[in-house]
């Protein structure tokens, strides 16, 4: 019995360790520009796919720049906005610009958010922690604000969306939030409380919009409106760029999130992290795959090591079809880790039993009366 523990326990060993080191390795962030690459690749992978018809942006682009002249614009051309679209009925309108300034368009802009009765502002803070905007007058008209927030990883994209900041809910988890109150007897209540992990649909050209100066001429027709959630946001060149899976040669603009936020929401398809202790887990499964290449012949312990990594990304793929996000790198590079421990585990065994036999056959020159054979052993 004590032979076999001790046997299992080398047979474990690589695992064990492999396992302990990449997740201690995995807690410095090295791997992180693996992981990046990955969540990039499986949304190319996937492919594009549709936008929810009921998210729209108005966007002020360039046309509208050229037309209107240059950003930020004075704030009667959103008071004659909210004039063109009232009698659509759009379900919320939300827009993702600081009205911080007082301006002496404020009374008026007030008055028309009020008219429409359900229009959500935009807050942000500054690195004190002091709300940036809207300015009071501004808010007179508002139902509400949500932060506009963006926490971009080391490659510039955008992953989560933090729901709650200082006790305000993001703009686009209001603003459906206010959809849903509105066009049914339906409460929105699985409000997140942490982070949405985005589930980034396709490139943003392909999203509903409209110019804001084609709006405000009304060559859109005002139908195009009805029971729509509205987001108002610059997309014009050089301010507010985000790239994302689908835009990384040419950056969208930071409205973007708020409308995948929103899509995401509407149809509960944000993207899932599996709630397992991937720790735990991991460190039983390299044990296990470890265990199981011990004094393998190499061909089959590189075979196995493949079809684990095979399936492995197999199932990373397979899942994120259905919106759950696996880790990718920390579990291939355990099992490769584990299988290079395994061969160097096998070759200090080899030699320790070497050294064991040189070590009986000296005895045996050293007390040749001795009963017990070096050989024999």
């Amino acid at each position: 019995m004590k032979h076999w523990l001790r046997k299992s326990g080398w047979y474990l060993l690589p695992g064990l360790l492999a396992a302990g080191f990449t997740l201690l390795t995995a807690r410095t962030g090295i791997f992180q520009p693996f992981e990046h690459s990955a969540y990039r690749a499986l949304f190319q992978l996937r492919g594009e796919q549709s936008w929810d018809d009921q998210v729209t942006v108005i966007e002020i682009d360039e046309a509208s720049l050229n037309v209107m002249g240059p950003f930020p614009w004075p704030r009667h051309y959103y008071t004659d906005l909210l004039t063109q679209l009232i009698p659509a009925e759009p379900s919320v309108i939300a827009f993702d610009i600081l009205f911080a300034a007082p301006s002496a368009d404020d009374i008026d802009l007030a008055e028309a958010m009020a008219s429409h009765g359900n229009v959500v502002l935009a807050t942000a803070w500054d690195s004190k922690g002091d709300v940036i905007g809207p300015n009071g007058d501004v808010m007179e008209g508002a139902i509400a604000t949500g932060h506009i927030h963006n926490q971009a990883d080391s490659d510039g994209i955008t992953r989560h969306y933090q729901a709650k900041i200082n006790g305000t809910l993001a703009l686009s988890i209001k603003a459906v939030q206010l959809h849903y109150q509105k066009s049914s007897s339906y409460i929105f209540s699985d409000t997140p409380q942490q982070s949405i992990w985005l589930n980034w649909r396709g490139a943003s050209h392909k999203a509903p919009r409209y110019s804001f100066s084609k709006v405000l001429s009304g060559e859109i027709p005002r139908e195009t409106f009805t029971n729509k959630i509205i987001f108002v946001g610059f997309t014009g060149k050089g301010l507010d760029v985000m790239p994302t899976p689908y835009n990384r040669n040419i950056p969208t603009a930071g409205v973007y999130q708020h409308i995948v936020a929103a899509n995401n929401l509407l149809a509960q398809n944000h993207l899932k992290r599996l709630a397992i202790p991937g720790g735990p887990l991991l460190i039983l499964i390299s044990a296990a795959f470890g265990y199981g290449l011990f004094y393998r012949c190499l061909t089959v312990q590189i075979l196995g090591s493949l079809v684990v990594i095979v399936a492995w990304c197999g199932a990373v793929i397979f899942a994120f079809n259905y919106n759950y996000w696996l880790p990718f790198s920390v579990p291939l590079i355990a099992i490769g880790t584990t299988a290079n421990l395994v061969k160097l585990t096998e070759h200090i065994l080899r030699i320790k039993q070497v050294v064991l036999i040189l070590e009986n056959y000296f005895m045996g020159i050293r007390h040749p009366n001795s009963t017990k054979s070096p050989l024999r052993d």
